[in-house]
């Protein structure tokens, strides 16, 4: 069952008192975008809202503002209007297991269109059971065209138990064109009956035509020592694995969650990604490669191991840079390796640091592209242990920028 309130939102006070200030007074856009990073609770918040427009103790419910008729019971007591889901009335019970019938959610879907009745029921249960539960898609997943079908022919009816209809799209960016201008006239338009609350993380995929008839709400990248508390208090993970899971989440749960579920022995990982340096600070390209193909598993491991073999090293300087200007050992991610991350942060200065950081930062955005794992570890690594692979050639590599 859903539990998550607007009060409860984690790491976004600024949109939780927004988001209760609207339900409060009872006025409502025609739609809202909810944008920002990858997992900072955007869906979350998405649905909280939409159980709170549902509630029937707030301003503008039906079941508190509707006139009683000849042949209702006298009310017992006073119904006080509240600025979120009361969690004891009909509506927030429905909206609790995602079966209300004025609530419709939508979310990106892969695989054949005869099996997706039961892909929704399936990811449907497994969001009422986990309060941890993270969307993971396909890069083909998408909101089919059928599930937007089905919704236009439905807004035409009037809600059924509710003074209102939420409709609910996350990711709304995986949504073709054609469907995106299928659902401006509903947008643009609802009427006072239908409110929209879309998601992204990628805002920029979004048509104009959509941003500018929505009201955007900005989602923030959460706290570090927020992502690490919920890690141990509700996940249950070891705190040496939960500080390191949200040091590399940067900011995101829901990517901390999905590292955690993956893979939970982190502290291999980051040993094996930092052994690969050894060979590449000992000139010896042999081994390197040796080292890189039992991370990579020759290639085959995915771009997400990829992407964080070289987040560990980016995680290993930004403590030998907190270490050399006066950091307390405690407040490192690998304070297992204080020893030796003290010998490093002896030896190198803001800008050697600067410069391997560069270096990993231009292969994080590579690898997004069609490039070759275990090429693209072996030239980062060989650079960041200063060998300048490149300088001088067409085009510049833009991490030798500083070297003028």
């Amino acid at each position: 069952m859903l539990t998550a309130t607007l009060s409860t939102l984690l790491g976004q006070p600024e949109v939780s008192a927004f988001l209760r200030g609207i339900v409060g007074r009872g006025r409502y856009a025609n739609a809202y975008l909810f944008h920002g990073p990858h997992g900072v609770g955007k869906g979350t918040a998405a649905l909280a809202f939409a159980r709170a427009a549902l509630c029937e103790r707030v301003p503008g419910a039906a079941a508190a503002d509707a006139s009683p008729s000849l042949f209702d019971a006298a009310p017992t007591r006073e119904i006080t209007l509240g600025d979120d889901a009361c969690g004891e009335c009909r509506g927030c019970r429905m909206s609790g297991t995602l079966q209300h019938p004025d609530l419709k959610f939508l979310f990106p879907l892969s695989g054949e269109e005869r099996s997706l009745e039961g892909t929704i029921e399936e990811t449907l249960e497994e969001l009422r059971k986990d309060p941890l539960f993270v969307f993971q898609y396909e890069k083909a997943a998408s909101i089919r065209i059928s599930q937007t079908r089905e919704l236009i022919a439905e807004l035409s009816y009037r809600p059924h138990t509710a003074s209102r209809r939420v409709v609910v799209v996350r990711d709304c960016d995986r949504m073709r064109e054609d469907q995106f201008s299928a659902l401006l006239k509903s947008i643009e338009e609802p009427g006072a009956s239908t409110l929209w609350v879309l998601t992204t993380a990628r805002l920029a995929r979004v048509p104009v035509t959509i941003r500018s008839r929505c009201q955007r709400v900005r989602f923030r990248p959460l706290p570090e020592s927020l992502v690490r508390d919920v890690l141990v208090r509700q996940a249950n993970v070891e705190e040496k694995s939960a500080r390191m899971l949200a040091a590399l989440a940067g900011g995101s749960l829901a990517r901390a969650l999905a590292m955690r579920h993956a893979d939970p022995d982190m502290k291999s990982q980051r040993d094996a990604a930092l052994q690969m340096l050894s060979p590449a600070l000992e000139r010896n390209p042999a081994q390197l490669v040796k080292a890189i193909q039992g991370v990579t598993a020759y290639g085959k491991a995915g771009r997400e191991r990829l992407r964080m073999s070289l987040e560990f090293h980016q995680l290993w300087l930004r403590d030998a840079l907190h270490l050399r200007y006066g950091a307390a050992p405690e407040t490192l991610v690998n304070r297992d390796l204080v020893v030796v991350l003290q010998r490093l942060a002896s030896q190198l200065d803001a800008a050697e640091i600067r410069r391997r950081l560069l270096v990993l930062e231009e292969a994080l955005r590579a690898i997004d592209g069609n490039v070759s794992p275990d090429l693209t570890l072996f030239s980062t690594l060989a650079r960041v242990a200063g060998d300048r692979l490149g300088e001088g050639a067409w085009p510049a590599h833009a991490a030798a920028r500083w070297d003028v």
